[in-house]
């Protein structure tokens, strides 16, 4: 039942402590001296936004249960991506390299994962009778003589309402054209990821390199009825090899594609621009112990993946020239639950 803003302010004193973004330091473990941003009762769902992952969106919880991926990592600190990496519900690939890629480039998915984050923002504010919920931050990747990118990131939510929105501005401060490699890497896992579970999207499969050059440029089917990938999941099975399938993006008539987590009790929607994010990578590890599902929309596919050389060049940023993007993830019950607001 919604409320306006009067009634609620007659019911709650300082509203920025029930539901504002929650400042925290992590103390122990994998985690521990990392900032984290808490963003709370977004209609049963809870993100934690990680300012020392470049801004990232870490452990998100789903009516109770946490669903994004965990992963056995050893530190944050380690050596190797493999060690390094936390899971969490959107890790971000690049900006000079994803997939597999060379020390000089970063390594694996690049070096954007150890970019911390200035935090500018981060508030609760009445817009009328919606209560929502802003982090912001500005990250840089560059070296002296080398390429020099910095991303203006916003993340937003509203009270009430489980769907998180994050929205880049990447600017090269070079004075080269550079490709810009970008892949938001959004993970779930169990118990949304199971036995039976599908995911779908609005996309093609890579056939050719003319398919890749078409979507680039813009040209993709809009609209396309047909454009319909889906592939269902099995449970963990030891050793199980991992799937990456490159896909081309369509979108609809508004310019937006969505790929979808259909799993027992609840659909998991991320939406994007192809105009901006052409590409899409599902990624999918059946391995026990490794159990994962990866919805991945980018300028480009991983370099391992296997696609067109053309889907993984990366978008052409010119010296000055900004860039931005959006997607959104949401989470909606299949019984239309909101009861946990």
């Amino acid at each position: 039942m919604s409320s306006s803003r009067r009634e609620i302010e007659a019911r709650i004193g300082a509203v920025e402590r029930a539901w504002g973004p929650r400042s925290v330091r992590a103390q122990n473990g994998p985690e521990g001296g990392r900032r984290q941003i808490d963003l709370r009762r977004l209609g049963g769902l809870s993100i934690t936004v990680e300012p020392d992952q470049f801004l990232d969106l870490g452990v998100a919880e789903w009516n109770g249960d946490v669903v994004s991926v965990t992963t056995p990592s050893t530190s944050s600190r380690a050596e190797s991506w493999g060690r390094r990496w936390l899971g969490g519900l959107l890790t971000t690939c690049g900006l000079t390299a994803v997939g597999r890629a060379s020390v000089e480039e970063g390594g694996m998915h690049g070096r954007a994962h150890l970019v911390a984050a200035t935090v500018t923002r981060a508030e609760g504010r009445w817009n009328g009778d919606a209560y929502e919920l802003e982090v912001a931050g500005s990250m840089r990747e560059g070296a002296i003589f080398e390429q020099n990118l910095t991303v203006d990131r916003t993340i937003s939510a509203e009270h009430g309402v489980s769907r998180i929105s994050v929205s880049d501005v990447v600017r090269n401060e070079g004075f080269a054209a550079v490709p810009l490699k970008l892949l938001y890497h959004i993970n779930l896992g169990w118990p949304l990821l199971d036995a039976g579970a599908h995911v779908e999207a609005d996309a093609s499969p890579a056939a050719s390199g003319a398919d890749a050059s078409a979507a680039a440029s813009g040209t993709d089917g809009v609209g396309t009825p047909d454009a319909r990938w889906s592939r269902e999941l099995g449970a963990p099975v030891p050793g199980k090899p991992e799937n990456v399938d490159a896909l081309v993006a369509v979108a609809g008539d508004d310019g937006w594609s969505v790929a979808e987590l259909h799993a027992a009790t609840t659909v998991v929607s991320v939406r994007y621009r192809t105009e901006e994010l052409p590409y899409l990578t599902v990624w999918r590890s059946e391995a026990a112990g490794s159990y994962a599902l990866g919805i991945e929309p980018g300028t480009c596919w991983p370099s391992h993946a296997e696609g067109p050389d053309e889907g993984k060049t990366g978008r052409m940023l010119a010296p000055g020239e900004s860039f931005t993007t959006r997607l959104e993830i949401t989470f909606t019950a299949r019984d239309d639950d909101r009861s946990h607001a």
